[in-house]
C-alpha cells in the first residue's frame, strides 16, 4: 500500500497564515465578511480570495517582504518532515496561498523549497495592487486552488491519501477523497469534520507523526 500526504501549508505548516495577515496588516475593510460568506455557502474560495485581496489598496515588495519574513514554521514540523524522506513517502504542499512566499517562508526557515513539490497560486505586485495567478484556471466548486483535484490526482494513481490541514479550503478533499485526515485543532476543518470517523485532531506534527507510525505497523500487521 502506497502512501501519500497532502498538507496544507500556511495555518498548518506555519504557526500564523501568511494570507490573514497580509489581510490584516493591509485591507481597507473587513475582510473576513468575505471568509464567512464560504463558511455559510454563499461564495466559493476563489472569488472571495480575489475580493479580500482587493481590499489591499497599497502594496509593494517591501511591505510584502516585511510580512512574509516574519512568519515561522512549526517547530514540529522539521522532524517530521525528515520522518516522511526516511520513509519514502511522497508529500505535496497544496495551498491557497502563493508559491513565491511559501518557498520565502521554507528558505528562511532553514528548508529547501526545491525539495517539495508546492501546488500553489502565484502573484504579481501591479500599481500597488495583488495580482493573483490562479494554479487551477477552472474549477467546478469555486475553489481558490482546487485541492480536490490534486488529490484526485494522487488517488486514480492508486496512492492512499493522508490529508493534513486546517481551513475552509482543505474541507472538500479532505472530506470527500482523503483515506486518513488529520485536522488541525481550532480550525475551521476540525469544526466542520470532527464528527468523521478517519478525522484525527491535532495540535502539533508530533501527534500526527506518532499516529501516523502507529497507522503503519497496523497496517503492516494485517499484511
Amino acid at each position: 500500500m502506497t502512501f501519500a500526504i497532502v498538507c496544507d501549508f500556511d495555518g498548518t505548516i506555519t504557526l500564523e497564515d501568511t494570507g490573514k495577515k497580509l489581510l490584516s496588516s493591509l485591507a481597507t475593510e473587513d475582510w473576513r465578511y468575505y471568509d464567512q460568506l464560504v463558511i455559510e455557502g454563499k461564495m466559493g474560495t476563489r472569488e472571495a480570495l480575489l475580493k479580500q485581496y482587493n481590499l489591499i489598496n497599497d502594496i509593494n515588495e517591501q511591505k510584502l517582504r516585511k510580512i512574509v519574513d516574519s512568519i515561522k514554521i512549526d517547530p514540529t514540523f522539521f522532524r517530521f518532515y525528515q520522518w516522511t524522506k526516511e520513509k519514502g513517502i511522497l508529500f505535496e504542499i497544496v495551498s491557497d496561498g502563493f508559491e513565491k512566499n511559501i518557498k520565502k517562508i521554507l528558505k528562511n526557515n532553514g528548508l529547501d523549497p526545491n525539495e517539495f513539490i508546492i501546488k500553489a497560486n502565484n502573484f504579481d505586485i501591479k500599481n500597488d495592487k495583488i495580482e493573483i495567478e490562479f494554479l487551477t484556471k477552472k474549477c467546478e466548486h469555486g475553489c481558490a486552488n482546487c485541492k480536490y483535484s490534486h488529490v484526485n490526482k494522487l488517488k486514480s494513481k492508486g496512492y492512499k491519501v493522508v490529508y493534513i490541514g486546517d481551513g475552509l479550503s482543505d474541507i472538500l478533499p479532505a472530506r470527500e477523497l482523503a483515506d486518513y485526515i488529520f485536522a488541525k485543532k481550532g480550525g475551521d476543518l476540525e469544526r466542520n469534520l470532527q464528527t468523521m470517523e478517519n478525522v484525527r485532531v491535532f495540535e502539533d506534527f508530533n501527534e500526527v507523526l506518532t499516529k501516523l507510525e502507529e497507522l503503519l505497523k497496523k497496517i503492516k500487521f494485517k499484511k
